[in-house]
């Protein structure tokens, strides 16, 4: 038989003793359920802006010792860089080229790579842009971004044979261009690995190596 409850208890007091625990719990409920949804969306995959960066045509040619690599690129930059851009943040561009021959399995292998650095900046006081190769040091002065793309449109590098390498074997070169974000400024660097804006990055295109 269901016991009565004494005459002096109180209901009310009752519901906000059960109350009460379950309220102080919320508020670190809704902090944890906030953490994880922040961590969920900086490891969503990050999707590569579309046809921001890409290489339209490329071929390689091995003369004598020398592969003599030509491309075409086509890369715009908007968007939060161009801001960043214009207030004075330079950015850098990478342009990577991996060699790679065929084993007698037909299975490519990675014989060599190399990567050029491309410091790009505008500046304020002569509203103008320079282009400097990280790696030769050699800057180049444009009046406006449009005509710095334009250069960057015509690619061309030449990279010694690696030695063990012979003219005979079946050669292949792939090439990639991208934007740097681990060479941007501190705070900037964390933004950049969320906005889209800041994932510019071309497709790896390969291509076979010729002999003329």
């Amino acid at each position: 038989m269901r016991q009565p409850y004494p005459r002096d208890y109180n209901f009310a007091a009752g519901l906000r003793l059960m109350h009460d625990p379950l309220h102080s719990l919320m508020p670190k409920l809704r902090r944890i359920f906030i953490v994880a949804l922040g961590l969920g969306v900086l490891w969503l995959p990050a999707k590569p802006a579309l046809a921001d960066f890409s290489i339209v045509a490329g071929k390689s040619v091995l003369s004598g010792n020398t592969i003599n690599t030509s491309a075409k690129l086509n890369l715009a930059i908007t968007g939060e860089p161009e801001v960043a851009l214009s207030k004075g943040i330079g950015l850098t561009l990478v342009i990577k080229s991996h060699l790679y021959r065929a084993s007698l399995a037909s299975w490519y292998f990675k014989i060599g790579e190399w990567e050029d650095r491309l410091s790009l900046e505008h500046h304020s006081l002569s509203n103008r842009y320079t282009l400097t190769n990280l790696n030769t040091r050699i800057t180049q002065d444009f009046a406006t971004l449009a005509e710095t793309l334009d250069f960057l449109e015509r690619y061309t590098k030449a990279v010694t044979l690696p030695s063990g390498v012979s003219a005979s074997d079946a050669l292949q070169m792939r090439l990639q261009v991208s934007l740097s974000r681990s060479d941007l400024p501190g705070p900037l660097k964390l933004v950049a690995l969320v906005l889209k804006d800041w994932r510019l990055a071309s497709d790896w295109e390969r291509w076979k190596v010729t002999i003329p």
